[in-house]
């Protein structure tokens, strides 16, 4: 019987086995791509045993991909994969020389024929050797690359790239055959003699961003394991305990009345004390932080020397403060109330003489080891005292603001730069009163430790930044707007959707594959990997991409989430684009390519995504309906991370269910307009071509957008972002559901827009007063314009509309209104303080009927205030309002609360369960009917 193989070769004139049991079989039944043996049909028994053992070893280390090399078996049998196997050849080759190394690279065969496999037939000798040598030093993250390489690169380029050096963490990901799919969509646009920069360019940007990774871990192996910030926060709450009664006793006696201690006014001396633990807490855990990071870059020996000074600098704040002896209390954590103590441990250690062995490095590293616990709470304590100055003397506050830092200064220097530093203003503004910030007076004086204050607040930008080092970053990331502490000492990378990953080569060139197969083109001139990916995100078609939902078959939507029987993963759908782009970031494929996103869009098919017990994304899978849908569905293709084949025993069980899954019933798939299979071919009717439809519809709608623009909401919407206006459109589009909140409580906070220009701005939809200023025959002719306006995934012909320039931005700026609003809804469903601070000023009488029509609809586990009792129709206020009233303020609420996620459909139902409800925090003095005077007096 022949056999087909992998690549299209039979099987004819030898035997085919297979791993069986109790011993080997023959291969008929094998499923495709299988791991098989070749081998003289007169073999005996013993010698196919042997050989079916050798394939094993061989596919256990390098997996079955290995098999498809042809590598000896030995006694004339070598291995093979059965018909149906991912990838080429070079995918075997190079997984079988993993396995072999370059002394048993003889079992592949002729040495030319494998180099060709790898390399394909321009290989030369130079390139050959250079294999070798990668080989040899175990370079195969650079191998891998140079073979995907090899279908854009010249021969003295592929040398080049076998050249690279890695460290052991850069593995290879994936199959080289899916790199170089990939490389080619990317570099084939590219001149070729700047290819290699970007190949270059890329592999530092892969090593940067793996020994950032390497740094953080490195330096965060310093710290304990556990989470001590409770403990201390206990502990410091005893001391903070101690240190009134202390006060207390000096002034009241040992054992005062409680009416004395509550008649006790602290004296100024306390506060004094209060605020300079504060300061030396910072510069002791600052001290401790650089500490750390120092010993973790640079061992024990070396770290410790290099902060020499600065623990000197930070043991001799312990002037500011009067010592007291470090004890333990009962019931609490051994840790030492100050970091103070362990300060000066390390200083006396380091200047006591005492030998540094390991005696001396077991005595170090513990008190190091909670230095992020010290900063976590200093940073916790300082946001309290800072935020409120009412019960400290504003002499003690001037005083010890105006206070200098220059002895700290001298040894610890400086991390911001100081001329660039205008404090945290609303903390330094009523510290320092009507002094101008430290950079202004440094531009009188080139001595920044001689006028920087305490008052100036570097030092606390300085704690945060050494605890960011400590996590690996720069310096701490600034969040205005946001209220303390201010700045983040461990922000998120960039969340921006299709952003290439440098997680390593394949992911990176894989995400750029992905902005090119979305339309995306490579900027002409570019040398930098960089300035690739930024060149092909900044294209409209790929905002486009990101925009509208699927259209999911509600018999799979409804099995979004359900578990898939006798294999422990979760079955999930993908409703929008957005979640394809997140999808195709982590897997390493084309998910959320232009095909798949048409078919989803239309409901062609269903993509999936099946998800581990912990969460992990495994697997990718596109469903498709059978024909006639009444039979069902079937999976088109699956693949798990990288393109690589799925684990059988899964895929098998996947597809399995999947067969059990209904299809559309007959009548309903008849509805739809499907035909069964034996029904005669119907000439569909003509449709109107998309040249048509913007020949007609195009010129019209283009002017009447441009009437219909609104700077002032543009304008709005750039300080919502805070870039200039022309990019604000494409960078609020680009955020998600939950960032586009963040950025509106961020900007509410910081006041860079108020509530109501806010959601007036939401309110202002150009396109949509185009489409309804449109003559209404053209309306009639082309009624697809109607999804222009309701956010729906676009058909062809209306994407290309679209790119007329005034209709594109009109366009971007309905869906940013839309988003806008949805995200003002969700700011209000979670009972922001941001919202609840704008509410109860006066807001615009709109804006707050929709909010409550919403809050009631939506009924969120906040604490909620009627302001009407169950049932009741009429809302208590001046003026009295009817809910029922058609043409009255409640009604009118409701369009603009379905644009809020609210389904208003059950409005009544909880009218009549829970009355009219608002949160309790919007309600100031005077409660609901002193909040909706307000709100309509500014309507009159």
């Amino acid at each position: 019987m022949k056999i087909r193989l992998a690549g299209g070769v039979v099987a004819d004139g030898r035997c085919v086995w297979v791993a069986g049991s109790p011993g080997p079989v023959h291969a008929a039944e094998a499923p495709a791509g299988a791991a098989v043996v070749l081998g003289p049909a007169e073999a005996t028994d013993e010698q196919v045993r042997h050989a079916v053992d050798e394939l094993g070893r061989l596919v256990a280390a390098g997996g079955v991909v290995a098999a498809g090399a042809n590598v000896d078996l030995g006694e004339g049998f070598r291995s093979a994969r059965l018909d149906g196997a991912r990838g080429d050849q070079r995918d075997a080759v190079l997984a079988a020389l993993r396995v072999l190394g370059v002394e048993n690279a003889h079992r592949l065969g002729d040495r030319a024929g494998f180099l060709v496999a790898l390399f394909g037939p321009a290989v030369t000798r130079r390139v050959g050797a250079a294999a070798a040598r990668a080989m040899s030093e175990g370079r195969w993250a650079a191998l891998h690359l140079a073979v995907a390489a090899s279908d854009t690169l010249g021969p003295e380029q592929v040398e080049q790239v076998l050249a690279l050096r890695a460290p052991e963490t850069l593995t290879p990901d994936g199959p080289p055959s899916a790199l170089a799919h990939h490389l080619r969509q990317v570099l084939e646009p590219v001149p070729r003699p700047r290819r290699l920069e970007l190949v270059l360019d890329l592999w530092a940007q892969v090593l940067e961003h793996h020994a950032g990774l390497a740094r953080r871990e490195r330096r965060l192996a310093t710290q304990s394991r556990h989470d001590r910030v409770g403990d201390l926060r206990r502990r410091r709450r005893h001391d903070d305990d101690e240190l009134i009664l202390r006060w207390l006793g000096t002034y009241e006696g040992r054992q005062p009345s409680l009416a004395a201690a509550a008649r006790w006014i602290p004296p100024d001396a306390y506060w004094s004390e209060v605020l300079a633990r504060l300061l030396q807490d910072a510069l002791a855990t600052t001290a401790l932080l650089r500490t750390a990071v120092a010993v973790a870059d640079h061992g024990l020996e070396d770290g410790l020397a290099r902060s020499a000074a600065l623990i000197r600098a930070a043991d001799a704040e312990t002037g500011r403060v009067p010592t007291q002896p470090t004890r333990r209390v009962p019931g609490l954590t051994g840790l030492p109330a100050h970091p103070i103590a362990y300060v000066h441990d390390i200083h006396r250690r380091l200047t006591d003489g005492t030998p540094h062995d390991a005696k001396f490095a077991g005595y170090i590293r513990p008190r190091l080891a909670c230095a992020r616990d010290f900063a976590l709470l200093v940073i916790e304590t300082a946001a309290e005292l800072l935020y409120d100055y009412t019960d400290v003397p504003e002499r003690v506050r001037q005083r010890w603001a105006r206070s200098g830092l220059r002895n700290w200064r001298a040894g610890a220097g400086y991390g911001r730069p100081p001329a660039a530093w205008d404090g945290i203003q609303p903390w330094t503004a009523p510290l320092l009163g009507p002094e101008e910030p430290l950079s202004r007076r440094l531009a009188a004086s080139a001595d920044a430790a001689g006028v920087e204050m305490v008052g100036d607040l570097l030092w606390y930008a300085d704690l945060i930044d050494a605890l960011a080092e400590l996590y690996g970053h720069d310096a701490a990331r600034v969040t205005p707007g946001t209220g303390a502490p201010w700045f983040d000492h461990d922000p998120p990378p960039p969340d921006e959707p299709l952003t290439p990953r440098l997680d390593s080569v394949t992911l990176a060139v894989s995400g750029a594959a992905q902005l090119v197969a979305l339309g995306g083109t490579p900027p002409k001139g570019v040398r930098t990997w960089r300035g690739l990916t930024e060149g092909l995100l900044a294209g409209t078609a790929i905002a486009e991409a990101l925009t509208g939902e699927f259209a999911v078959p509600a018999l799979l939507a409804a099995l979004d989430g359900t578990a898939v029987p006798g294999t422990g993963v979760r079955f999930r759908v993908a409703r929008d684009a957005r979640t394809l782009a997140e999808w195709s970031e982590y897997m390493g494929n084309c998910i959320a390519g232009s095909y798949y996103l048409e078919e989803a869009r239309t409901g062609r098919s269903c993509l999936a995504g099946l998800y581990g017990e912990d969460g992990t994304l495994l697997v990718n899978a596109e469903l498709v309906a059978r024909r006639p849908a009444a039979r069902g569905w079937r999976v088109g293709e699956i693949a798990a991370r990288f393109n690589n084949s799925p684990d059988p025993a899964l895929e098998k069980r996947f597809r399995d269910w999947v067969d059990t899954i209904p299809g559309k019933p007959a009548d309903v798939a008849a509805a739809d307009g499907a035909q069964p299979d034996d029904a005669p071919p119907v000439r569909p009717a003509r449709k109107r071509s998309a040249s048509r439809l913007i020949e007609e519809a195009g010129p019209a709608l283009d002017a009447l957008a441009r009437r219909a623009w609104d700077e002032e909401a543009l304008g709005t919407f750039a300080r919502l972002a805070g870039t200039p206006p022309e990019a604000a459109l494409t960078r609020l589009r680009r955020l998600g559901p939950a960032r586009l909140a963040d950025a509106c409580r961020r900007a509410l906070d910081a006041g860079a827009v108020d509530l109501d220009a806010l959601w007036a701005a939401g309110g202002i939809r150009p396109l949509t007063t185009a489409v309804e200023a449109l003559d209404p025959a053209v309306r009639d002719r082309f009624d697809g314009l109607s999804l222009l306006v309701d956010g729906s995934p676009l058909p062809k012909s209306l994407r290309k509309l679209v790119k007329l320039p005034a209709v594109a931005d009109a366009y971007a700026l309905d869906l940013v209104a839309r988003a806008t609003r949805r995200a003002i809804g969700e700011l209000a469903n979670r009972d922001d303080p941001v919202i609840a601070r704008a509410i109860a000023g006066r807001p615009a009488e709109p804006l707050l009927c929709a909010l409550t029509v919403m809050v009631t609809c939506r009924a969120p586990a906040v604490d909620l205030t009627p302001v009407a009792p169950p049932r009741a129709v009429t809302v208590p206020g001046h003026p009295a309002t009817s809910l029922a009233d058609e043409d009255g303020p409640w009604q009118r609420a409701f369009p603009l609360a379905r644009e809020m996620d609210a389904d208003t459909g059950r409005f009544w139902d909880a009218i009549a369960e829970h009355g009219l409800r608002v949160p309790a925090s919007w309600l100031g003095a005077g409660g609901w009917p002193a909040l909706w005077s307000r709100a309509h007096r500014r309507e009159r």
